[in-house]
């Protein structure tokens, strides 16, 4: 028993010495790091002799990012980012897919390892017959030390890959704090959990976004409340990055699904160490469509997305922009003004506008479905209020619309939906479905929730993605025209105008759209410079 004690003291004395420089002296950081009281590492460095502080060490300039090479006109440059943590062995099936993926690609692959210390929870930290021994180094899986970048590279003009962050695998929220890490320029951090933020810029620059990789190595966690969530939340993924010879570049998630961790990228899967091509996706959320400010740009890419991956259902939120019901501009002439030049004042005319866009996306292949939104529901609210008498041009269809309602009321018609309702008078076809409010509509044999928009929040609050990422099922969303990735929760951006009268000062809005594989993992594509992919 004694001569265990001594070689365990020593053991630690012998940690405590390479800590003891890594952290400057600091014991307390030290204690913190191998789990013991401070008292105890005073001890044992007063027994070494004590140790002298390491000569100091500083940086002027702080880490700076090599740019990388540019691909040659006309050709294209791939990476495959995706993060491992220390002391744990590759999830091999993905790893596998992985490597054929980029192989198919021709992608560089780099991995940004974390470092996440159990030791420091000490053997008595865990349940009955959970515990794990003691790591002695720290190491990483030899099949990924060849790709490892831990270093700061910028992969395109404004896109940073910051290899050298090492966030911990429990963080809640990965990406909090920061936002201005790498100033203007949008970042990839390697991190075990999927998440995107988009972050405000000066108008006309082009939203900041900062991601997360998801990882390539298993599920290692101590079984605590920290390391028990972030299990759930692990994603075997990695992020798609195309840049072309002008240096624009585009992100897309691909995560592992699986016993295979199939991965899809577009319509490319690599599955069982093979690639097939012309794959079809399972459905397409697009960003908010508000038709009679849809951009023109957005509306030719997107139908050229749709024409090309062949969804087999996709997802409209507000359809309508409102402009000849606008309840927020009621009382303001000039506004009403400006809608009068747009010639949007008869609400007939705004209808038959957006009934057209609709139709644009129509595909007798693709079920199309009209999800309930707030800007959808402005006609409800018109007939409320509103007073016909002093809007002679509107008379004729307010009394109209009025009295369906009032019949559907009077009849009991709990399905009565007034958009369906005004949009099939105008010519739209019977196929195309609109959802009621509250009125689920689920995917990937109900894994996901695609019939929220996003306005309507738990218990009557409004809805964030804050609070509809804890619903307890994966969802897509839309809404807030700020594309995002909240643990379960995918939320689109939107297909207007970028700049459109309210939303003033900053803006992290962008044109980005979810897309759902069959295999249940879901990516956002955001359009930029006219394309959808390189």
């Amino acid at each position: 028993m004694e001569l265990a004690r001594k070689q365990h003291g020593e053991l630690q004395r012998e940690r405590i010495a390479e800590l003891y420089k890594q952290f400057g002296g600091n014991v307390a950081a030290i204690a913190q790091e191998m789990g013991l009281a401070r008292g105890t590492v005073h001890d044992h460095i007063q027994k070494m002799g004590g140790i002298k502080r390491p000569i100091a060490a500083g940086s002027v300039k702080g880490i700076v990012e090599e740019p990388a090479k540019l691909p040659k006109k006309e050709f294209v440059k791939r990476y495959i980012l995706t993060s491992a943590q220390n002391n744990t062995y590759v999830n091999k099936p993905f790893w596998e897919n992985l490597l054929v993926l980029a192989k198919h690609y021709e992608a560089e692959i780099m991995v940004g390892t974390f470092s996440y210390n159990q030791n420091r929870f000490g053997a008595l930290a865990v349940k009955k017959d959970k515990s794990k021994p003691v790591d002695k180094e720290l190491w990483f899986d030899p099949a990924i030390q060849p790709y490892i970048k831990d270093e700061r590279i910028e992969l395109g003009e404004g896109l940073v890959w910051c290899g050298e962050m090492n966030i911990i695998p429990t963080a809640d929220d990965p990406l909090s704090g920061l936002e201005t890490y790498t100033h203007r320029k949008s970042a990839i951090f390697p991190h075990v959990k999927l998440a995107m933020r988009s972050i405000a810029t000066m108008q006309g620059e082009g939203t900041k976004m900062n991601y997360t990789t998801g990882s390539v190595t298993q599920m290692n966690y101590i079984q605590k409340k920290a390391g028990l969530k972030a299990e759930h939340h692990h994603s075997y993924a990695c992020l798609v990055v195309e840049v072309n010879h002008e240096g624009n570049w585009w992100v897309r998630q691909v995560g592992a699904a699986g016993s295979t961790c199939q991965l899809q990228d577009l319509d490319v899967v690599a599955d069982n160490g093979a690639v097939t091509t012309g794959n079809k996706v399972d459905s397409i959320t697009w960003g908010d469509l508000h038709a009679t400010i849809l951009d023109p740009v957005v509306e030719k890419v997107s139908l050229e997305m749709l024409d090309y991956l062949k969804p087999n259902t996709q997802f409209l939120h507000d359809v309508l922009e409102g402009a000849s019901v606008n309840h927020h501009t009621a009382g303001n002439a000039h506004e009403k003004f400006k809608v009068y030049l747009r010639g949007l004042s008869k609400v007939e005319d705004e209808l038959k506008l957006t009934i057209e866009k609709i139709k644009g996306y129509d595909r007798p292949w693709c079920k199309t479905v009209v999800v309930d939104s707030n800007h959808d529901s402005w006609v409800m609210k018109w007939l409320r209020e509103h007073d016909y008498r002093t809007d002679p041009a509107n008379a004729v269809f307010f009394l109209e619309a009025q009295l369906a309602v009032y019949q559907s009321m009077k009849y009991g018609d709990d399905r009565f939906h007034m958009l369906e309702w005004a949009m099939r008078k105008y010519g739209l076809r019977p196929e195309v479905q609109f959802l009621r409010t509250d009125e689920s509509y689920t995917i990937c044999n109900g894994k996901i929730e695609c019939g929220q928009h996003g306005h309507l929040g738990p218990n009557g609050q409004r809805g964030t993605p804050q609070n509809l990422c804890r619903i307890g099922r994966r969802a897509n969303t839309a809404h807030t025209h700020t594309a995002g990735i909240f643990s379960g929760l995918f939320v689109a951006g939107t297909s207007t105008k970028l700049s459109w009268g309210y939303n003033v000062g900053p803006s992290s809005w962008s044109w980005s759209h979810i897309l759902v594989y069959p295999n249940g993992k879901r990516a956002i594509v955001t359009i930029w410079n006219g394309k959808w992919k390189a």
